[in-house]
């Protein structure tokens, strides 16, 4: 009788090849929203401070000191 040696890597498994797709389609996936949203933070650094609203009890203030 012949003994047939079969080996197996510890990731190989169907549920550990499924997990590293997902693992990489997450990162793949974060990776071109940070694109996505530095491109369009280059092109709005020349417009400006945005402007400061007061808040409500900022505005009456100054018109309660004596």
């Amino acid at each position: 009788m012949t003994q047939i040696r079969t080996s197996t890597r510890p990731g190989s498994t169907p549920l550990g090849v499924a997990a590293g797709f997902l693992g990489a389609f997450v990162v793949a996936s974060l990776a071109v929203q940070l694109i996505r949203e530095a491109q369009p933070a280059a092109g709005t650094a020349s417009a400006g401070p945005a402007p400061v609203l007061a808040h409500q009890a900022a505005l009456w203030e100054t018109l309660g000191k004596p």
